[in-house]
């Protein structure tokens, strides 16, 4: 049996049931179904625990839905809560304004490796086509190149090569440059040995950073799977009113070479859910 013999794949999300019903649905198209979704919901309403129930109904893999109250920015926090509930043996981290293109989940499967998490790539999507979209609730992510490159001239999309790549990895390296959290995989052990994400992060910023530095710490490599982006839809960004000190956190564990998280996994427990 491979290491990514069956995947879990952890969408963040708050607050944008719109979103995540494309992303699902992308998730629906997908050409490889061996893998169940975990849905690490930071506190959102009930409109989207509404939609999540919907699609569970007539969905080719299992949804789950972890929700905890929405007591502001606490996207490690529910990311370790779901960390504690992942069956699977191999973990793809992204986000519920990510729509995957059809061979995103195979693509992680057949690149996998036991000592290196791979980083994708996103294409950015225009504010109008965004909006659109949400407005029709379902996308067709298998399109051709002609058709992607229509939307290239259209400015619809900011990117067209990843489009037309084939999957490949690059070298494996030592560096946090460029890593974005659109989605990252490696094994579910990885994820466990470095304690998971640190709550020591405030606010929106860094959080991502700092996980693939301490996966970087505990020996594993970085390699940037080419080709099979996501679909970043549209959004006004988030606060960055905790940047600053969250810049001066992740500092503080590069200077430290720290592979454990401070308030991690070991240090979750029941009493502020």
């Amino acid at each position: 049996m491979s290491m990514a013999s069956s995947i879990a794949v952890v969408i963040s999300t708050y607050n944008a049931p719109d979103f995540l019903r494309l992303t699902l649905e992308a998730y629906r198209q997908q050409t490889d179904l061996h893998f169940a979704i975990y849905i690490a919901d930071d506190g959102s309403s009930a409109a989207t625990a509404n939609l999540i129930h919907q699609m569970q109904q007539q969905f080719p893999v299992p949804i789950h839905h972890i929700w905890q109250a929405d007591r502001g920015f606490r996207k490690a926090r529910i990311h370790n809560e779901t960390f504690r509930q992942i069956k699977e043996p191999y973990t793809l981290l992204t986000d519920g304004d990510c729509m995957p293109t059809p061979k995103l989940i195979a693509a992680h499967r057949k690149q996998a490796q036991a000592h290196c998490f791979l980083s994708g790539s996103r294409i950015l999507l225009a504010e109008a086509w965004t909006h659109s979209l949400c407005q029709h609730q379902k996308f067709t992510t298998t399109q051709s190149g002609w058709w992607w490159l229509q939307q290239r001239l259209h400015k619809n999309i900011n990117r067209l090569f990843p489009l037309l790549m084939p999957s490949s990895l690059s070298t494996a390296k030592e560096s946090l440059k460029g890593i974005r959290g659109c989605h990252l995989s490696c094994a579910t052990s990885a994820l466990l040995r470095v304690n998971g994400f640190d709550e020591s992060f405030v606010g929106w910023g860094r959080e991502d950073s700092d996980l693939t530095a301490r996966l970087l710490h505990a020996g594993f490599k970085r390699c940037n799977l080419r080709g099979t982006p996501v679909l970043h839809l549209w959004h006004q960004e988030f606060s960055r009113s905790q940047l600053a000190d969250n810049d001066t956190t992740l500092k503080t564990c590069l200077a430290e070479r720290r592979i454990e998280a401070v308030r991690g996994l070991k240090q979750l427990g029941d009493i502020d859910a």
